[in-house]
């Protein structure tokens, strides 16, 4: 969590994470789509809700970071400004107001790598390729670099469940979620789809309807948060020494008579434009 910042000041980091609304009466929810069912979140985090309506008197949207930092746009003029809220930690339950015994945990437990994820999809998107890692800016649709390293355990599962690369969630306490069309053992799958939550179920239906046809899978957990993110890269950047080698061995090649696959000139060698598009769509 951030330390030297108070409730207020300028949100300088990259704006993603877990979406939570509120109101002016102190309610607290999540949703999976605009004007659709909330569920409500319990017990409800009121220093967080006090925070928010000192910042915005009618509530809001916020998001909450991979450390549990909470952020907020709020108007200035024709603008908005990013604004840090304050820190939460989640827990309790998300309850359908009309239909409380179909509540369901906001953290779950007790699973393993390649389970189906019983609660909620969404937290800090990130997209990777191979070892690589990255945020994408949704308004100028540029690459950060993730400098953190993800666990062993989480890079190998990530490459396993999606080894041409896609995106994956983090969420505010540190698990990692992705989303996949085929689920490394199907039987196990089929049986825990069977046995999801009432609330999850009618949620991937929804977003089947809407063209997603992926089931979320839990992959690990991570402890080190928040993530470090850099700027992309400029054209006016130093190469580095290991980029600057790897430019000469290229050029070094060039006029080699290999033989080649025409696919191989469809995308770079690192396969960055295989990343499907609508592997982990940011609103459904």
């Amino acid at each position: 969590m951030t330390t030297d910042l108070t409730p207020g000041d300028n949100w300088t980091g990259y704006y993603r994470g877990y979406r939570v609304q509120t109101n002016p009466n102190g309610d607290v929810w999540w949703q999976v789509y605009q004007g659709t069912e909330r569920l409500q979140i319990e017990p409800r985090p009121d220093e967080l809700v006090d925070q928010l309506l000192k910042l915005k008197r009618l509530g809001g949207r916020v998001r909450i970071t991979e450390a549990g930092d909470v952020i907020t746009r709020v108007e200035d003029g024709d603008d908005y400004n990013q604004v840090y809220v304050g820190t939460v930690s989640l827990s309790g339950q998300l309850v359908p107001p009309e239909a409380p015994e179909y509540s369901i945990e906001i953290q779950p437990n007790g699973l393993s790598p390649g389970d189906l994820w019983p609660s909620v999809y969404d937290g800090a998107k990130f997209s990777f390729i191979e070892d690589r890692v990255w945020w994408q800016n949704s308004a100028t649709h540029q690459r950060h670099p993730v400098e953190t390293d993800l666990t062993s355990t989480v890079v190998t599962t990530l490459q396993q469940l999606k080894p041409r690369g896609g995106s994956f969630r983090v969420t505010p306490w540190g698990d990692v979620l992705t989303l996949v069309d085929n689920p490394p053992n199907p039987q196990k799958a089929s049986e825990q789809l069977n046995n999801l939550p009432r609330v999850i179920k009618n949620i991937i239906v929804l977003r089947r309807e809407r063209g997603v046809e992926m089931l979320p899978v839990y992959v690990g957990s991570v402890d080190e948060r928040p993530f470090e993110i850099s700027d992309p890269r400029s054209l006016t950047d130093e190469l580095s020494a290991k980029e600057q080698a790897e430019l000469n061995s290229w050029a070094g090649s060039i006029g080699e008579t290999t033989e080649t696959d025409p696919g191989d000139h469809r995308f770079d060698s690192r396969g960055e434009n295989e990343v499907r598009k609508d592997d982990d769509p940011e609103t459904w």
